[in-house]
């Protein structure tokens, strides 16, 4: 990959563990920060993070995992908020949503509700790097 800041990088995170929503902020941040136009779609079991209280969960399923607290990696609070200073847009899957018979009044504050087909044709249309956590 070329490096000048430019190129676009789409994420879609379908799963709450640990595993999947760390990597999948961090990438996002650092991409930001380099110049990456980067948006991530929660979806399924993804969009629980976005859910009031889910953020608090992943953490927790994360020190159960290691047992105890994580070193070297900041709260998943502070990342999603890194994320967001750096430029990256958060999206809620609209179909989930209404799947999980949720509202936007369930969500985090800050979290545009689209449907997937929407986000997936604007970026390969636009021709991003779509990784998938």
């Amino acid at each position: 990959m070329s490096s000048g800041g430019s190129g676009s990088l789409a994420i879609i995170v379908r799963s709450d563990n640990p595993e999947s929503v760390y990597p999948a902020l961090i990438i996002a941040s650092t991409a930001a920060s380099m110049g990456v136009k980067v948006e991530v779609f929660f979806t399924f079991w993804g969009l629980r993070v976005l859910v009031k209280g889910g953020i608090e969960s992943v953490e927790r399923k994360l020190r159960e995992a290691i047992g105890g607290e994580p070193r070297g990696i900041p709260p998943l609070s502070m990342l999603l908020e890194m994320a967001r200073k750096s430029g990256v847009e958060i999206y809620a899957c609209s179909t989930t949503i209404q799947a999980m018979g949720l509202n936007e009044g369930n969500l985090i504050e800050g979290c545009p509700i689209v449907g997937a087909a929407t986000f997936v044709h604007k970026h390969v249309s636009g021709g991003s790097r779509i990784l998938v956590f």
